[in-house]
């Protein structure tokens, strides 16, 4: 049987620098709120020391931290749909994600799960109100929402915002079908939504630079991952349309 509160994970990589902030906020953050939750960190084959910081922060809060990792590397797409899994698992009504990076608020979840209470949404998921990002980072992003909503039919205003929560009614729908890679698991999330009838809100959310480490969504791997994803999405979806 579900539980009340909110399980919040975040998939990270090679964020050791940016992880004792981020999951200190979150704490904070939800301990204020006084419901149940969990904190859990998704550690994506990290190469740096987020092992021992992972570590470390389970030591400090045993009572609402836990993280799971994976063996190497396998992208952001397999790092959120095991951070749905873990959710899952904790019995919560809410999950949610935000990314580890520190350019979000984790606080900011509660502006979305407030949002889906009061508008009676299944889903909410947040937008930049001014991107932190350098301009290119601003261009391929807009590069990116236009050739996924044109490919596969979102209408999200930002469709990658690293910050999103779920009624678990909901993702108990989703989780079992998502198979999106990399960038593409973002619009790939909210076709399927649409599909089971599902309501989502959109809300918007501050955005920051990142204090350390650097973005990996743009390398040219991933990009061409992300490409490969939205024709695979798109073919499937045609499939069983």
């Amino acid at each position: 049987m579900a539980k009340t509160g909110t399980a919040l994970f975040m998939p990270a990589w090679n964020e050791a620098e940016n992880l004792p902030l981020v999951v200190h906020q979150a704490v904070t953050y939800l301990r204020e709120r006084d419901e149940p939750f969990t904190v859990i960190v998704v550690d994506d084959g990290s190469t740096d020391h987020s092992h021992q910081v992972l570590e470390t922060l389970k030591r400090e809060y045993s009572d609402c931290f836990l993280y799971v990792r994976h063996a190497s590397n396998e992208g952001y797409g397999s790092a959120l749909r095991t951070g749905f899994h873990e959710g899952l698992k904790t019995g919560h009504d809410w999950i949610g994600f935000c990314d580890a990076d520190g350019q979000f608020m984790p606080a900011d979840i509660g502006k979305l799960k407030d949002s889906a209470v009061a508008s009676g949404s299944d889903i909410a998921i947040g937008y930049r109100l001014a991107r932190a990002d350098r301009l290119q980072r601003r261009i391929m992003g807009k590069a990116w929402s236009v050739l996924s909503s044109a490919l596969l039919g979102h209408e999200a205003i930002d469709v990658d915002c690293g910050l999103k929560i779920f009624h678990r009614d909901a993702l108990l729908q989703l989780a079992p079908l998502l198979t999106g890679q990399h960038a593409t698991i973002s619009p790939e999330i909210l076709i399927l939504a649409r599909q089971a009838g599902q309501k989502i809100v959109q809300v918007g959310v501050p955005h920051y630079l990142r204090r350390h480490g650097t973005a990996s969504g743009a390398a040219p791997h991933v990009v061409w991952e992300s490409l490969k994803g939205l024709v695979h999405v798109r073919q499937a979806l045609r499939k069983g349309a």
